[in-house]
């Protein structure tokens, strides 16, 4: 009799391990999916960026469902202007001293500001930071892998500077 039960106490831990063994797999493959359709839609996104330029493309904001059999996740991107503001910066590195500087140096320096200026204005309208979230239920836990990525329009024009 204490063997029978020595031998029902270890079946049901062993039971429980495989149990928790299916359950960690399970959870694993929820995972390799969700990752799996993370890179999906940052790539659409990224494609759609540069085949149809950054201001169609970009969207704020954009959610979604995934098609059977991957219905149980959704989606959710991000599309953000990145405001670089190199001229402000600049214009407090140029600014220190300024009054001292020669009259040549103030117009190298003006040169520079003005430089720095258009170049902000240039890598700001190219350049664009993607976020972009996948989300389910793992059984009452609600999961969301994310990743955060930045897009460069390497072809736009490069602009005058006169």
């Amino acid at each position: 009799m204490i063997a029978t039960v020595i031998f029902v106490m270890a079946a049901l831990a062993a039971m429980d391990l495989a149990r928790g063994s299916v359950r960690a797999v399970k959870d694993a493959q929820d995972v390799t999916m969700a990752t799996w359709l993370l890179q999906k839609v940052i790539v659409e996104l990224e494609t759609r960026l540069e085949s149809e330029g950054i201001e169609k493309a970009c969207e704020k904001k954009k959610e979604g469902t995934f098609e059977p059999p991957h219905e149980k996740f959704s989606y959710v991107t991000y599309c953000s202007e990145i405001d670089f503001r190199l001229s402000e910066e600049a214009s407090k590195i140029l600014g220190e001293g300024a009054e001292e500087q020669s009259d040549n140096a103030q117009t190298i320096n003006l040169y520079k500001k003005q430089l720095l200026e258009a170049m902000s204005k240039y890598i700001s309208t190219a350049s664009r930071e993607i976020h972009a979230e996948v989300s389910w239920m793992q059984g009452k836990t609600p999961r969301v892998i994310d990743v955060t990525t930045h897009f460069v329009n390497y072809g736009l024009p490069i602009p005058n500077l006169q």
